[in-house]
């Protein structure tokens, strides 16, 4: 299952939901129905989401990660690149808000 456009791509392979490219979008509602999906189909309890080739992600990508992780029961292991700023900055704040439920992994 996946997601593509011009300059992203989300995929979902087994349990892992890997995003690749620069995501600069104004809107974001393909990409969250397609999330939502993805928690509907996923039948593990844990989704690894790996961001380590997401060049860039604005800050309404982040909301709309959030509101993914946030909405769902499972738990999540995010892989981040600490090599690229917006990451390390702003990704393990979300552990921070579901810390039973979110690890951070670089």
């Amino acid at each position: 299952m996946n997601h593509s456009e011009t300059g992203f791509d989300i995929r979902l392979t087994g349990n892992i939901l890997s995003f690749s490219g620069n995501l600069e979008k104004s809107d974001y509602s393909k990409i969250d129905a397609f999330l939502k999906k993805v928690d509907q189909t996923l039948n593990a309890d844990t989704c690894k989401i790996n961001l380590k080739r997401l060049s860039f992600l604005n800050s309404s990508g982040i909301r709309s990660i959030a509101t993914f992780i946030l909405g769902s029961s499972k738990r999540f292991k995010i892989q981040i690149n600490n090599d690229i700023t917006w990451q390390s900055e702003s990704i393990p704040t979300l552990a921070y808000l579901r810390p039973d439920r979110i690890e951070i992994m670089s």
